[in-house]
């Protein structure tokens, strides 16, 4: 295989893979933030006299701020490659489209950790109410 149709196998293989993992948050957070609300009701049948009720709160919040910022980031991931496109030959090409791959990268970390942070505390106030 030639040097320029690996390079182009590569890069289809990148850019599968970082549709899956937008799929993937999204699909997570959704999932986790409708399931819990159906789910508690389920475990937990007298919220009332539930304790740590701010873990599960704060486990919703994590989830929903996963969506807004994946959402946002599918939004300056577009808005990064229309720069890249229009301006292929700007003098300081490489030094912008690293700034703005570190953004990127940047928040799919944070999406990752809010993500883990909602189910660590989804799962300790389950946890904490069902013993």
């Amino acid at each position: 295989m030639d040097e320029d149709k690996y390079t182009e196998v590569q890069y289809q293989a990148l850019k599968y893979s970082n549709e899956q993992f937008d799929k993937n948050i999204l699909f997570i957070a959704s999932g986790a933030l409708g399931i819990s609300f159906a789910f508690i009701e389920k475990v937990i049948p007298d919220l009332s006299k539930a304790v740590y009720k701010n873990s599960l709160i704060a486990s919703w919040y994590c989830f929903a701020g996963v969506i807004f910022i994946s959402l946002s980031a599918h939004l300056l991931s577009m808005m990064a490659n229309r720069w890249a496109i229009a301006n292929v030959n700007h003098p300081e090409y490489e030094k912008i489209t690293t700034r703005w791959n570190l953004l990127i990268r940047g928040i799919n970390i944070a999406m990752i950790l809010g993500l883990l942070a909602g189910n660590i505390l989804l799962i300790s106030f389950i946890k904490l109410n069902i013993s």
